[in-house]
């Protein structure tokens, strides 16, 4: 359990560090991704999901997360 917890928070700090608006960033995110990133602590882990997340994160983001 955690990973997309885990990815959640690695993707606010690329959008931190890049100076990017948060919810617009992860709500592009969220869309292309098809998920609603919306993660807490103990969200099950879901390998569909999850490279979908990351998938979509590394397009926007231009890095892998």
């Amino acid at each position: 359990m955690g990973k997309l917890w885990n990815v959640s928070e690695k993707i606010n700090e690329v959008i931190a560090k890049k100076g990017l608006d948060k919810m617009k960033t992860r709500g592009k995110i969220g869309l292309k991704s098809g998920v609603l990133l919306s993660f807490r602590e103990d969200t099950p882990d879901d390998p569909g999901k999850l490279a979908k997340v990351q998938a979509a994160a590394k397009e926007i983001l231009g890095e892998a997360v």
